[in-house]
């Protein structure tokens, strides 16, 4: 690897930064690769490179993670005031919800939540393009972290841009903020400028409002994947990143004019890196942007200087600008694809245009599906046709229509030709072919990512070994994800709802009991109400059906006509396959039904279910409700059956008199595993039937600080009274009893780590 030793020495300081800031097997496993890549590589500038490079980058992860570690540990009181400044373009407003990174005046930045008091002061928030100083009273608190397995964890992501502390604010003053110096000023009057640009831009015809806000401007609007859904389907996110493409688009623009100019190649440099420079400020300083902005500069010193700087030298240089800037860009998935694309560009030049797009495809693959669970097959196609007309036809098309505003007919004429392309790819993701891979185990991610990197190498062996390995482990993937040996009972952390996963074992049969759903309370006016808030239904629910390779559901239960139990069920009909829907009896009737689950059923067939209905392949036992009813509490669904060694009971929100009337009814009924009734409330648990059934483990589902103070004290008393092992989806997040034949154990999760009790066998 000769002259390549930067290259080799900023992947091993990568690798270092991983293992510091989160130590886990993969960033294990990374630093050994790097420290065997050097030992094949070792010779003396080599060493000396690593030593007068490595060592300060350690120092600097270890201070700045310990740094972070002090930040994480501060405690802060229930409500206190805080002072800072927010920049105007980094403010999103949703119905009556703002959200914005405040700059606090000790340095700190947290992320700050505030609910708008009146239509009037939404739109003054709206239409504000000054730098706000504000002072508020606020509650400061740990950013949230992801409480079920395989969730998106907020905790995590914003931790690598050093933001580790929320603020509710209650109340809120603003003025205009004041620049302290000359770079201040400079630095305001950019985001000043930016926040006028959206404003502009918002108001543009859609896509072309959409486009100009992320390939310009750099902010992807939160309508932009809800106008254009194929965009994420297709894997197309990448196309709006201002991670490099749309950078040197305009730099080569903004050069290709100082030429048309003749303006000396020094001076057209020297601008040119100011432009940069400017842009980044103003596209918010985001931390995916460095790597483009060295880079940049970079060629810009090239070209003033006449000095050749090596491509794979501009790549390395780029990657420790990026981890001093932000030592955990490679923790995200944008500064992944971002290096890891760029850095298979780097070995590309005697590759033609289908083989180069090939590669970045199945590079990308496991970075991707890692965490969003599924692929679709026409991802790699739809890249070969969009990335030319993108960058030959749609850029252009953007940047005409935003900048040619003035002109008669422009805007029209180019918000057409978006349009056109929008459609088409919206068409496309309807097409069959969406995979739902599931969780890859993190060895196979490595495997696939190694075997990616190495499919075009020059070395044909390799190469060929390569092509015949990735395919290999893709299947061998798929075989993991999509038939476990083991099955499980889930109980969702979804707040004050239910909903609970039965998935038996090789996923033979998926059984979904109730869905939850978010109870508003009050009349809601038009401009309160929020459009691009995530439900539990999809955040959660679907999200980790996809994560175990679930793509169908053969039994969507809903035990009762309560919004907290099927307010999410019309989610569940939309992004799953369903086979049976089972309702209490009577519930056909009700306006509940008629309104969240009939125009969502599709090809689902609806049973109404009653004691002792069969139903194919469900796993359970019906033992309530006994006659056609309401569909109320006292007619929920009651679900008996042996799962893994336990004889579970689950009845929705059952009341006392419903659970001594089954325990009557069955008086040989033998439960090891119940989940309470009603949340844990006191309407259900009667204590002497579950004296009669002596239970060893009890699951409650209720919302943290809850208004009904879920569960209440009466049912943890009779819970302890009889020795039942209590799990609280408020303490626990999501509970998860996994079992293999008639073994199984309890994972529950907490915080940010996975804890694991063993129940008894």
């Amino acid at each position: 690897m000769p002259g390549r030793h930067l290259l080799l020495v900023s992947l091993t300081i990568a690798a270092i930064g991983a293992v510091i800031y989160r130590i886990n097997a993969i960033t294990i496993t990374l630093m050994l690769i790097c420290v065997l890549l050097l030992m094949i590589n070792f010779n003396r500038y080599l060493f000396i490179l690593l030593l007068s490079l490595a060592v300060p980058f350690t120092l600097y992860f270890i201070y700045d993670a310990h740094d972070l570690k002090q930040q994480i540990s501060q405690v802060h009181p229930d409500k206190q005031q805080i002072n800072g400044i927010i920049f105007p373009d980094s403010v999103n407003i949703d119905g009556d919800k703002l959200k914005t990174d405040a700059h606090l005046e000790n340095g700190q930045v947290v992320r700050l939540y505030y609910t708008l008091t009146s239509e009037t002061e939404k739109n003054n928030w709206l239409c504000e393009t000054h730098v706000i100083r504000f002072s508020a009273s606020a509650k400061v608190s740990r950013i949230k972290p992801a409480t079920n397995f395989n969730q998106f964890d907020a905790q995590k992501y914003y931790e690598t841009k050093h933001i580790t502390h929320q603020a509710n604010v209650e109340f809120l003053h603003c003025d205009s903020g004041q620049a302290k110096n000359w770079y201040q000023k400079i630095r305001y009057q950019l985001h000043i400028w930016h926040a006028m640009s959206l404003q502009n831009a918002e108001k543009l015809p859609q896509p072309l409002s959409d486009y100009a806000q992320a390939l310009i401007l750099g902010k992807t609007p939160q309508t932009l994947y809800e106008n254009n859904p194929g965009v994420q389907v297709l894997g197309l996110i990448h196309l709006f990143s201002v991670s490099g493409f749309h950078v040197s688009y305009l730099l080569m623009l903004l050069m290709a004019g100082f030429k048309r100019l003749y303006i000396p190649k020094e001076i057209a440099s020297g601008i040119g890196a100011l432009a940069l420079i400017m842009y980044f400020i103003f596209a918010g300083e985001p931390a995916v942007l460095v790597r483009a902005l060295i880079a940049g500069l970079l060629l810009m010193f090239q070209q003033a200087s006449h000095c050749k700087i090596k491509s794979f030298n501009i790549w390395a240089l780029s990657l420790l600008g990026s981890l001093i800037y932000a030592p955990g860009i490679l923790l995200t998935l944008g500064g992944q694809l971002s290096f890891a694309l760029t850095f298979c560009l780097l070995f590309t030049q005697k590759l033609n245009f289908w083989q180069v797009n090939l590669l970045l495809s199945v590079v990308s693959f496991p970075l991707i599906v890692v965490q969003q669970y599924h692929w679709h097959l026409l991802q790699t196609c739809a890249n070969f046709a969009a990335i030319p007309v993108f960058g030959t036809l749609i850029v252009p098309c953007v940047m005409i229509g935003y900048f040619g505003q003035s002109v008669t007919g422009v805007v029209y004429w180019m918000n057409a030709t978006i349009a056109s392309f929008a459609k088409t790819l919206d068409w496309l993701a309807t097409w069959p072919g969406d995979l739902i891979v599931g969780k890859i185990p993190w060895l196979f991610v490595l495997l696939l990512l190694i075997a990616g990197l190495l499919c075009f190498v020059r070395e044909k062996k390799v190469a060929l070994y390569s092509r015949v390995l990735w395919p290999t482990i893709f299947a061998i993937t798929l075989i993991w994800t999509h038939f476990p040996v083991h099955g499980e009972l889930t109980t969702f952390d979804i707040g004050q709802g239910d909903a609970a996963l039965i998935r038996t074992p090789f996923n033979r049969t998926v059984t979904l009991i109730d869905t939850g759903g978010k109870v508003t309370f009050g009349q809601q006016k038009n401009w309160q109400k929020q459009r691009f808030t995530q439900t539990n239904g999809e955040a959660v629910i679907v999200n980790y059906l996809h994560s175990c390779g679930i793509s169908r559901v053969d039994h969507l239960v809903l035990t009762h006509q309560d919004f907290d139990h099927i307010g999410d069920a019309k989610i569940i009909l939309q992004k799953m396959s369903v086979k049976y829907v089972i309702l209490p009896a009577g519930m056909m009737k009700k306006e509940a039904y008629m309104r969240e689950i009939q125009p969502y059923l599709k090809k689902a067939q609806v049973i109404e279910a009653i004691a002792g209905t069969k139903v194919p392949k469900l796993p359970l036992q019906i033992l309530h409700p006994f006659v056609a009813g309401e569909a109320d509490n006292e007619n929920s669904i009651a679900l008996f059956g042996k799962i893994g060694g336990k004889q579970l009971f689950t009845a929705g929100d059952l009341d006392q008199d419903g659970e001594v009337a089954i325990a009557n009814r069955y008086p040989n009924l033998v439960v090891d595993l119940i989940k309470f009734g009603h949340h844990g409330s006191k309407t259900s648990t009667n204590p002497e039937i579950m004296k009669r059934w002596h239970p060893q483990i009890g699951i409650v589902s209720a919302g943290r600080h809850n208004r009904y103070n879920h569960p209440s004290e009466e049912t943890l008393k009779t819970a302890q009274d009889n020795q039942i092992l209590v799990y609280n989806t408020q303490a626990h997040g999501m509970i998860k009893y996994s079992y293999f034949r008639e073994k199984g154990h309890f994972k529950v999760k907490l915080t940010d780590e996975f804890t694991t009790t063993t129940a008894e066998h």
